[in-house]
């Protein structure tokens, strides 16, 4: 083995983080559920990595620092975890991104996504464009560029916990365990929706929004009408059509106002992962509504007006509440007309 003084004291470094925040399975390691293994293990397991022999003295120098990476206590050593306290912790879109290349995924699909070496935490962002943009950049002549599709959702419910960059907007996090990685989970496929908000004036001449109280296997909601696409059909037709049939209205219905697209993850039927992506729509009924005919074998169990705000506070679906307060904003700025 190469002589101890020769080893480079980054390398070493960036082999311990590597070994203690990302690939410990690499050195054959056990870190507990507070990061820490056995001095003596480590020592070991950088020793057959770098082919030079690693003394504890030269461990021990490593956590001195500044800044300090790593901790011993006793013979047990970890890496240090970044504080994230100068972000405010969020609650982030359903879905995130990562930017990566193709020769990455077997790897995340693996073992997750870690915190990049040297960063205080995970990026993820929002925005899909932009990170297909980085993973061109990243990509090069050499491999292809990818994307990650993170289920944010799930992951808060398991209590994964998301901070937001004051500074670039992006989402922080330590880590994304392999299961909240949508599009690398066994029988992965898209799924397209379309659908919206139908809104009349009331008697009173303020706008009123409809809604459906549907059944799923999560429990009974209010939500916005909304469902899949056919073959070739224009999404602003698809939601027009969706609403009709799901609340059983008669009269024609024209865009009014295009409230983006939602993302989010579910399971279909036999546990199969979906990324479902709504475009939805504020819908103008060109006549009388009439009386509702919501589509009961669909579970649909009523149909009802809400004013703006109560429309807002009875769609509890994460996914679909930044669409429900577009959707007040919009129909506010009618109402001041």
């Amino acid at each position: 083995m190469d002589n101890p003084g020769e080893i480079d004291p980054i390398r070493l470094s960036k082999t311990m983080a590597f070994l203690l925040r990302h690939r410990p399975e690499a050195g054959n390691l056990r870190l507990d559920a507070g990061g820490w293994v056995e001095v003596d293990a480590l020592l070991v397991a950088l020793t057959r990595l770098l082919q030079t022999q690693i003394t504890r003295d030269r461990l021990l120098l490593l956590t001195l620092g500044p800044p300090a990476r790593f901790e011993i206590v006793d013979a047990r050593i970890r890496a240090v975890e970044r504080p994230l306290v100068a972000h405010p912790r969020v609650t982030p879109p359903d879905i995130l991104f990562f930017a990566t290349v193709a020769s990455q995924l077997p790897a995340l699909a693996r073992d997750g996504l870690g915190r990049l070496d040297g960063a205080d935490a995970l990026p993820l962002s929002d925005d899909e464009g932009q990170t297909w943009r980085i993973a061109h950049r990243l990509a090069g002549a050499n491999d292809r560029p990818a994307v990650v599709v993170v289920d944010a959702a799930r992951g808060r419910r398991r209590g994964l916990r998301f901070y937001r960059n004051r500074r670039n907007g992006l989402f922080l996090t330590p880590h994304v365990p392999p299961g909240d990685l949508l599009n690398l989970l066994p029988g992965f496929a898209g799924q397209l929706s379309a659908g919206g908000i139908p809104f009349l004036r009331g008697p009173d001449g303020a706008l009123r929004f409809a809604l459906i109280r549907v059944t799923r296997r999560s429990g009974t909601t209010w939500e916005v009408a909304k469902g899949k696409l056919e073959a070739g059909e224009p999404p602003e037709v698809a939601g027009a059509r969706e609403v009709q049939e799901e609340m059983g209205l008669d009269c024609p219905l024209a865009v009014a106002a295009d409230l983006g697209a939602v993302k989010y993850g579910f399971l279909a039927p036999g546990g199969l992962p979906r990324l479902k992506t709504v475009f939805l729509y504020l819908f103008a009924c060109e006549g009388d509504p009439g009386d509702f005919r919501p589509a009961e074998g669909e579970g649909i169990h009523a149909v009802r007006w809400f004013t703006l705000d109560e429309a807002c506070r009875a769609v509890t679906h994460s996914s679909l509440q930044p669409a429900m307060r577009r959707a007040r904003e919009v129909a506010a700025g009618w109402s001041r007309r």
